[in-house]
């Protein structure tokens, strides 16, 4: 038997070598690793609100591993709820429509779906009771009508939380204020701010 090398011809077939057998499987093992890192590696995305606030998630293998709030860049100077309430501090005295609208700010600021216990809506709603009593000559001797100033001059340091004013939260707040103004509540100074800063901070959020 010749152990001359035999010329390759066309259809011939060889058996798979051990020595082919064990790169394959190396590479294999190698194309499974990365597929795996690929498919665990953290991976994070952002994605800006129209509040003003950019919502950052981390992920990893298809799950969640965390999810938090971050003032979106740009946004830092949009006018808050707080600053909104603040700037509607006059010596205007407190109506049933004011206390209104400081309630629906104050919700749509914390978010809890009711007013806080001796928060701003709070003192809002005794002012406006107070100032009602007295407007129609019941009120205590001395006793005075409680102005703006005096219940939302300081909104930005008694709400437990605050955000950007959209659009939306003016929407609300001048709903509820309109409501009570129809049952003889007046106008709204607290309303038309918010309103003011909504509308500010949409020119500034689409610029």
């Amino acid at each position: 038997m010749s152990n001359q090398a035999q010329p390759v011809r066309a259809g011939d077939v060889y058996p798979p070598t051990a020595a082919g057998q064990d790169a394959r499987r190396q590479r294999d093992e190698v194309l499974a690793r990365e597929q795996q890192q690929q498919d665990d590696s953290l991976r994070v995305t952002e994605t800006d609100q129209h509040d003003g606030r950019r919502v950052v998630t981390a992920t990893a293998g298809g799950q969640v591993m965390a999810q938090f709030t971050v003032p979106a860049p740009g946004a830092t100077d949009a006018v808050t709820i707080g600053e909104a309430l603040q700037a509607a501090a006059s010596d205007a005295p407190v109506g049933l429509a004011d206390a209104a609208a400081v309630q629906a700010a104050e919700t749509r600021a914390t978010g809890l779906g009711r007013a806080v216990p001796g928060g701003v809506a709070a003192a809002a709603q005794k002012a406006a009771e107070t100032n009602m009593r007295l407007g129609s000559g019941v009120g205590d001797a001395g006793e005075e009508m409680v102005r703006l100033r005096d219940v939302v001059g300081s909104a930005t340091a008694v709400l437990p939380a605050n955000k950007a004013v959209t659009r939306e939260d003016a929407r609300k707040v001048a709903a509820a204020a309109e409501r009570n103004a129809a049952g003889g509540g007046g106008g709204s100074d607290v309303a038309d701010a918010v309103v003011a800063a909504a509308q500010m901070n949409q020119g500034k959020w689409t610029r």
